[in-house]
């Protein structure tokens, strides 16, 4: 006869039969836990993950502003990168005026990817939601000839040809739509002004944004289904929540600050005249007859006339 001990361990024995399992009851307590758990963790994660690409962005940003400083210490002024100043008038390299046309972002962009300022991922915000917006994995360096009066991929000589669009484009359609872009991020426009000989260069400036995620049409909170306008535009789902934008933006201090509003606190008033009490919108072209306005847009094509220079511009 077993003793107890015996009979004990064997009702232990993984193999027995007569084991007891799991009742229904049981396993769905463990189910409706675990999905508890989940409807806890998934949203602090989600959070946490949105906070990671956040400063990641800002990171890149930085990365972007800190290229244009160290390039510009080569230039006299020291001014930032200016793809008309590079490819002056004329086939002599170095030599002739400022080519105005030039001065687009599509250039720009091209012509910091000549120069090695930056790798293209840079130019593509983590939390980028615009499916047209990707990676330039194919850009020619070899594109890069001084001696052929051309600098980057997509110029060409001033001798003569049809320039081609660089890999990393900033395509405009109608209305100043866009159709297709490569670059998370907007930027200073480049054509002649105040602007640019106060701001595209080392200055320092705290009240100045050079550089930052894009943002709505003409910097407008207006709703309603007109493209890009705030309540359809796909800019509010790369940081922000769907209905409200939120975004980095660089000061020419080098300074990135996490932003929920067009007008952040601390720059320029905006105004004509004696009137200075208008609040800057980054996103709009304001009146401004000392550079101060500052301005982020997507500008993809430059022209210039007798009068004056001007651009079409792009935002979502």
């Amino acid at each position: 006869m077993r003793s107890s001990k015996q009979a004990s361990r064997s009702n232990e024995n993984p193999m027995n039969p007569h084991r007891r399992a799991f009742t229904l009851v049981e396993l769905l307590v463990v189910m409706a836990i675990i999905a508890i758990l989940l409807g806890i963790l998934l949203p602090a994660l989600t959070r946490a993950r949105k906070n990671a690409q956040q400063v990641k962005c800002a990171t890149q940003i930085k990365e972007i502003h800190k290229a244009w400083i160290a390039e510009s210490n080569n230039h006299p002024q020291p001014a930032y990168l200016l793809p008309g100043e590079i490819n002056r008038q004329g086939a002599v390299p170095g030599r002739g005026d400022i080519n105005e046309t030039k001065n687009n972002h599509r250039n720009m962009w091209a012509a910091s990817l000549a120069k090695v300022l930056f790798p293209p991922s840079v130019l593509i915000c983590p939390a980028e939601f615009n499916s047209r917006i990707g990676q330039c994995t194919n850009y020619d360096f070899n594109a890069y000839k001084p001696a052929n009066d051309t600098y980057y991929d997509g110029d060409t000589s001033d001798s003569g040809g049809t320039p081609l669009p660089p890999r990393f484009l900033l395509t405009g359609a109608a209305g100043g739509a866009l159709s297709s872009s490569m670059v998370s991020y907007a930027t200073m426009p480049l054509p002649n002004s105040a602007r640019r000989v106060r701001e595209w260069r080392q200055s320092g400036n705290s009240k100045f944004v050079i550089l930052g995620n894009r943002g709505v049409k003409d910097g407008s909170t207006a709703s309603g289904l007109a493209p890009l306008q705030y309540g359809t535009s796909a800019t509010l789902r790369v940081h922000g929540d769907i209905d409200q934008w939120e975004g980095n933006m660089c000061r020419n201090d080098n300074s990135v600050a996490y932003e929920r509003t067009f007008s952040p606190e601390g720059l320029d008033r905006i105004g004509t005249g004696g009137t200075t009490t208008v609040l800057d919108n980054v996103f709009l072209g304001e009146p401004s007859a000392n550079g101060k306005d500052s301005l982020l847009q997507m500008v993809t094509a430059t022209t210039v006339t007798a009068a004056a220079a001007s651009h079409t511009a792009s935002w979502d």
